[in-house]
């Protein structure tokens, strides 16, 4: 009976809930390397009886892969006891709390890219929040509250329109560079990898672009943001 292939074990290792991460050091391959497994052989966990059924066909190889990392520092050239990727999920499963580490494991499985646009699309979103959560009527739309509160006097916090206004108008600056940082750092990492950048990580920049134009006043032929909010989050 043939040995197993890698991509065949790998297979296998991702049936049984092995992060991508996890698959690539195992047999020291890069981490598009798995995903293009994935794509190609199309895995899929929705369909485990029939990759079960064609496992029990293969016979696993003893011992680390040729070349495998994994293999090195244990007699025989076996792998060795325990996995450096598992020790280290468990430094995290013994202080997270249980909610973080299964965040946490969820982002082991993410590209960079799309960690980058989850990022990006939290600080559009903080942006689009500020505009209601800070919002100034008019000149007349004063803040006064008790900052300090006694028997004797009661002292207030007042805050001016004028005041509200700078306010609200320096934060925006800044989380608009966050923003503008962000999205060039994104350029930068899909043009850097772009063979292996799908579609719709190529497509988002041009989307970005046309909502950071919105919010910046650029390009006014754009009418209705909310058109270009429903292209962004829809591609995700």
């Amino acid at each position: 009976m043939p040995e197993a292939t890698n991509y065949e074990l790998a297979e296998h290792d991702y049936m049984t809930g092995m992060k991508y991460k996890d698959i690539a050091e195992k047999y020291d391959v890069s981490l598009n390397t798995v995903k293009s497994w994935k794509t190609r052989y199309k895995w899929s966990r929705d369909n485990k009886k029939g990759v079960h059924t064609k496992r029990k066909k293969v016979r696993t190889q003893r011992g680390g892969q040729p070349g495998n990392k994994n293999a090195v520092g244990n007699k025989g050239g076996s792998a060795p006891p325990g996995n450096k990727n598992a020790e280290k999920h468990g430094f995290f499963a013994k202080w997270l709390p249980e909610e973080t580490f299964e965040i946490f494991k969820d982002v082991q499985e993410k590209d960079p890219l799309d960690l980058l646009w989850d990022n990006i699309q939290l600080q559009y979103v903080a942006i689009m929040r500020a505009q209601k959560l800070m919002y100034v009527r008019d000149q007349e739309d004063m803040t006064k509250e008790v900052a300090v509160g006694g028997m004797e006097s009661t002292v207030y916090d007042v805050q001016q329109a004028w005041d509200k206004q700078a306010t609200f108008l320096q934060a925006q600056s800044r989380a608009m560079k966050t923003l503008e940082s962000m999205i060039s750092k994104y350029d930068e990492l899909l043009h850097k990898n772009w063979d292996m950048a799908t579609e719709e990580q190529k497509r988002r920049i041009e989307l970005l672009r046309a909502q950071t134009d919105k919010l910046t006043g650029n390009n006014q032929e754009i009418e209705d943001l909310s058109e270009v909010d429903g292209e962004i989050y829809g591609s995700s």
